[in-house]
């Protein structure tokens, strides 16, 4: 608790700050960094090997945490990040234990082309739910047995009505959904499958109050968010309670690439570590998760978004002890042949470039209701195993092929389907993806997997 005083401190009377002034030091700095380190983007080149420049993109991420610090939303002050802080905490780590009884899984330390896979983790990662397919989309991920926890989506509706935010509504809709998803695990005879979230809620007790042993224990990741090198106080009570509980918690961030403080790759990668670095730094979290999109698809599978993630990831991986997950957000809906490619383009650089857990997929970015499969997380755990086998160079010739087969339709994706319409269900106990689906998760994967590495997708 030491350090979180400190920061608190800092945060009561740290320099005054406006929020725009913020945002305008981090996009300065970020784009003077990539010059100073001589950062380039090349967008023929979606898997970096350049593992010299992913160093530089490293060194850069301390500077930017240092010099421009955390903006505190809830007092306008900047809390001051010291270097030596940010050394001290590069090599010291914890083991990351997730889940209870016979489904406790050890997350592996992973570094560039390690052949040791990530952590799967299924479900809709935020992402919009309607509360009668709640219980079905977390069993269909539950079920797979390359799931090895589910992160929550965010019930939208309880009783039929709409959920007003920061409610006493809220509360009892976060209660039902993470009893559901606590259910799924139960039902499918996998009673300790490590959880994720919550994701309904907008108040913080809401969070802490499924936050004990029966629904969110302290071996299932709490999750924390955080804007682009901001906190705030609930984000710090959070962490405070936590701690004190011997709870692993989860901070995530999803920076926004032609938002108000991003304006290129290079600096998007730079803050990509920069926030990695605040979430060790300030939060103490378990574990960071990153979830970049483009402001122009609002998805996480652009040439750019790839990019910059990649050479964080490499950064962060070859650079300090720390856990790291990706989200998935998807810019096709599932069903979808653009699903699964967008899908494979970022499990096969995320593995070889170091990345500790996968999270989802969603699709339509997590805005339309229903857009998270089993199916999904099952191809998503695959290509991952896959890409354990790969290079930096083979994985980026790779990646190139699949990215060429959706570019043309970012803007304009497939809808697909919703969830009750890609799985047959007749109970809790028996429900299965429709032979549809089924055939085509078969012939993309047969497509991408028959290929590697070498020949044309």
């Amino acid at each position: 608790m030491q350090n979180i005083h400190k920061y608190l401190k800092s945060a009561i009377e740290g320099e005054k700050r406006t929020e725009r002034e913020h945002d305008i030091r981090i996009f300065k700095k970020s784009e003077e960094l990539a010059l100073k380190y001589d950062i380039k983007y090349d967008p023929s080149i979606l898997v970096p090997d350049d593992l010299e420049m992913a160093d530089a993109v490293f060194e850069a991420g301390i500077e930017l945490l240092h010099s421009v610090g955390i903006f505190c939303k809830s007092t306008q002050r900047i809390i001051n990040i010291e270097e030596e802080d940010i050394l001290k905490a590069l090599n010291t780590t914890n083991t990351l234990e997730i889940g209870r009884l016979k489904e406790k899984v050890v997350v592996p330390p992973r570094y560039p082309m390690v052949s040791i896979p990530p952590i799967i983790i299924g479900g809709p990662l935020g992402g919009s739910v309607t509360e009668e397919n709640f219980l079905y989309i977390n069993l269909s991920s539950v079920q797979e047995n390359v799931v090895q926890g589910i992160y929550s989506g965010a019930m939208k509706q309880l009783g039929g009505e709409f959920i007003q935010a920061k409610s006493p509504l809220e509360m009892l809709a976060v209660l039902k959904a993470t009893r559901y998803e606590r259910l799924a695990t139960k039902i499918s005879g996998r009673e300790g499958l490590a959880l994720m979230g919550p994701s309904t809620s907008t108040l913080a007790i809401s969070s802490l109050l499924v936050s004990s042993p029966d629904l969110y224990s302290n071996a299932d990741p709490q999750e924390i968010y955080m804007d682009d090198l901001k906190v705030d106080y609930e984000t710090l009570s959070k962490c405070i309670y936590h701690q004190e509980h011997g709870n692993h918690y989860i901070s995530g961030q999803v920076p926004v690439f032609g938002g108000p403080c991003i304006g290129s790759p290079e600096g998007l990668a730079i803050i990509d570590v920069a926030e990695t670095l605040q979430s060790k730094v300030l939060t103490h979290s378990s574990i960071h998760a990153s979830g970049s999109v483009n402001s122009s698809t609002g998805s996480s599978s652009t040439k750019e978004i790839l990019w910059a993630s990649n050479i964080a990831s490499l950064a962060i991986s070859r650079n300090m002890n720390y856990y790291t997950a990706r989200y998935y957000w998807n810019s096709a809906g599932i069903c979808t042949d653009m699903m699964f490619y967008e899908t494979a383009a970022q499990a096969i650089g995320d593995t070889v470039c170091g990345r500790n857990m996968l999270l989802g997929p969603t699709g339509r970015m997590g805005s339309a209701p229903d857009q998270s499969s089993g199916l999904e997380s099952r191809f998503m755990g695959e290509m991952a195993q896959m890409a354990t086998h790969l290079t930096l160079a083979e994985a980026n010739r790779l990646v190139a092929k699949i990215y060429a087969k959706y570019a043309d339709r970012l803007k304009n994706p497939p809808e697909g389907k919703s969830f009750e319409k890609c799985y047959n269900i007749k109970s809790e106990y028996e429900m299965e993806p429709t032979e549809e689906y089924l055939e085509l998760y078969r012939r993309i994967s047969y497509e991408i997997m028959g290929e590697i590495p070498g020949e044309p997708v």
